[in-house]
């Protein structure tokens, strides 16, 4: 176990990819995953795990 760390992240888009064969954030700059908002997803998914 590694105590919660994220070590890899998948993000979808479900609607254009709706069998998830590519993965948005794999090999992707930070600047990315803030355009596609993933911080802010992160928060809000923490928040609904911890209720």
């Amino acid at each position: 176990m590694n105590g919660g760390e994220i070590l890899f992240r998948e993000y979808y888009d479900l609607r254009a990819d709706p069998y998830q064969l590519t993965n948005k954030l794999h090999g992707r700059v930070r600047n990315r995953r803030r355009r596609l908002r993933v911080p802010e997803l992160a928060r809000r998914l923490t928040a609904a795990r911890a209720n």
